[in-house]
């Protein structure tokens, strides 16, 4: 019998995780998507759609999350060392956890608004899960990693300009917010979904770990 075939038998093949990295990058993108338009609705009822999305791709991502584990439980070979492996679906997790907080926090706060430049900052974390859904099919090579570099350097531009905007939404929130109630709620949120680009920087430095140990 080949052995390459025995091979094939015995060991699992490399590129099974490749999958779970590609879904857990469009789910992340989906989620940053729905939850600009839960930012960008007015009306309440408008945005019940969006909250049920943001939801329900939060636990997609939980069940990616658990393939991941029981797959790295049951291989004896991996693309790249299994605590990457392992660290890099939960950072993606921890992305895609955050939006869903972000997404639970208007659902129950109920702010009678949120000021208007809340849209920039949802918009600053879809580019950024944007080069998450990016960069996921790039892991298939990295050998050749240039474009892969781009996207974590992307990744962390955008972390910069949220810091930058983060302060001055606060800024702008305690100059003009004059209900204490509203502002707190308004400010719990705009924390949050800050925390989405930290989260989205965290997979960016995941991947340059890879990259390094693999080059």
């Amino acid at each position: 019998m080949p052995k390459g075939f025995l091979r094939k038998i015995l060991l699992p093949r490399e590129d099974k995780f490749y999958p779970f990295f590609e879904e857990m990058g469009e789910l992340t993108a989906s989620a940053s998507i729905a939850l600009k338009k839960i930012i960008e609705d007015p009306e309440e009822a408008d945005r019940l759609d969006s909250y049920g999305q943001v939801k329900e791709l939060e636990h997609k991502a939980d069940n990616v999350v658990h393939k991941v584990i029981d797959t790295l439980d049951s291989s004896f070979i991996t693309p790249f060392d299994r605590e990457d492996i392992q660290r890099l679906i939960s950072k993606m997790d921890d992305v895609i956890d955050l939006i869903n907080s972000t997404s639970q926090q208007v659902k129950l706060y109920r702010p009678e608004k949120l000021i208007p430049r809340f849209s920039e900052l949802a918009g600053i974390v879809v580019t950024g899960c944007e080069q998450i859904r990016i960069s996921a099919p790039m892991l298939r090579t990295l050998k050749k990693p240039e474009q892969l570099q781009v996207a974590c350097q992307k990744m962390n531009e955008v972390e910069n300009l949220a810091d930058d905007v983060y302060h001055q939404l606060i800024s702008e929130l305690f100059d003009t917010e004059t209900n204490p109630i509203e502002l707190v709620k308004n400010k719990e949120i705009l924390e949050t979904l800050e925390l989405v680009t930290d989260a989205i920087e965290d997979v960016s430095d995941v991947l340059k770990t890879i990259m390094i140990k693999t080059a």
